[in-house]
């Protein structure tokens, strides 16, 4: 009975309203939600937050940003973190991308990451975010000195935490030569293994 009523109002609306009665077809067709009930987001203060499998190849410097659940409950992480790369006097923050060169890797089949998870920690667990940077500019000019700091923010907070710079592999701090890109937060297990 309902979708006879949207079918024939598509059919006598024609000033752009059918998108609306579409949407609402598709909603009343898609049937009921997922039955797993939502988790409060994991706030700032209950996650270690820290950089980890750095490296660098090809022109590419970064690592993951690493979120583990230090609190007795669990909670949920999805979407992008804010990255903001610091040195005295700049900052640079990332742009949110789906995949970088050193992941996740999303579509395609096997181990790929589709559409943009919920992460669901519980204590003692961990959520990775890559982040990658040019090592080298543009032109042959020098880069400016590299960051120091990063602040990250986790996905749906507005508390931050202070991690260094460092890319171990690289053996010095995040160069400041480029623009600097973060994935979508996924669990560890679905990132590739690194050095």
């Amino acid at each position: 009975m309902i979708v006879g009523f949207l079918l024939r109002y598509v059919g006598v609306d024609v000033k752009g309203h059918a998108v609306a009665a579409s949407m609402v077809l598709a909603l009343a067709l898609a049937g009921p939600a997922s039955t797993e009930p939502a988790l409060r987001t994991c706030r700032t203060a209950q996650l270690h937050v820290w950089v980890t499998h750095t490296g660098v190849g090809l022109g590419t410097v970064g690592g993951y940003l690493a979120f583990t659940n230090r609190g007795p409950t669990a909670c949920d992480l999805s979407g992008w973190p804010t990255l903001t790369a610091l040195r005295p006097g700049a900052s640079k923050t990332a742009v949110h991308v789906h995949a970088t060169m050193f992941g996740p890797y999303v579509g395609g089949t096997g181990p790929f990451v589709r559409g943009v998870p919920v992460v669901r920690l519980r204590h003692g667990q961990t959520a990775v975010a890559a982040f990658t940077a040019g090592d080298h500019g543009l032109t042959s000019a020098a880069c400016p000195p590299p960051y120091r700091q990063l602040r990250v923010t986790p996905p749906g907070n507005t508390a931050t935490a202070l991690v260094p710079a460092w890319i171990a592999w690289y053996a010095q701090n995040l160069p400041s030569c480029t623009g600097i890109e973060v994935s979508m937060v996924v669990p560890a297990s679905d990132m590739p293994p690194r050095g």
